[in-house]
């Protein structure tokens, strides 16, 4: 064997070596919620609604605060004419069910009012809508409604 094949071999043989010991590092020296990447969700900038914004069909993407407790998921269907039904998927701890309304809405300076409520605050980003009342903040999404 030549002095270069013997120099090239044992510096493979010391890199298979190192690549053992890395490989005999137990995996429970980094936790696991540590070992994955976690992408932080983008959240676009939101500017006051208008009515264009609000009219149309909307899903929650997310849903804070106290109204988190038992809401699981939510559904609003804004028509041009100032009517609306939604759905609420709700969990009361013992089972889950939707509930609905319908009746009208409008956008003041103040923010949506739906019926006789009074007015959360409205927001817009492209395709989404933010709402706030002091219950929680409902971030929905436009959807199609099929």
């Amino acid at each position: 064997m030549s002095r270069a094949a013997r120099s090239a071999r044992r510096r493979t043989s010391g890199l298979v070596a190192c690549m053992a010991m890395a490989a005999c590092i137990p995996s429970n020296v980094v936790a696991p919620t540590e070992r994955m990447v976690v992408e932080a969700e983008s959240v676009p900038p939101f500017v006051a609604a208008t009515a264009a914004d609000v009219v149309g069909f909307h899903e929650s993407i997310d849903i804070q605060g106290d109204a988190a407790v038992s809401l699981r998921k939510v559904y609003y269907l804004f028509g041009d004419d100032g009517s609306y039904t939604g759905a609420a998927l709700v969990d009361d701890g013992e089972r889950r069910t939707f509930q609905t309304l319908t009746g009208t809405w409008q956008l003041v300076p103040q923010g949506l009012v739906l019926d006789d409520q009074p007015a959360a605050r409205c927001e817009a980003a492209p395709g989404q809508l933010r709402l706030t009342a002091p219950t929680g903040v409902l971030r929905l999404r436009r959807a199609k409604a099929e």
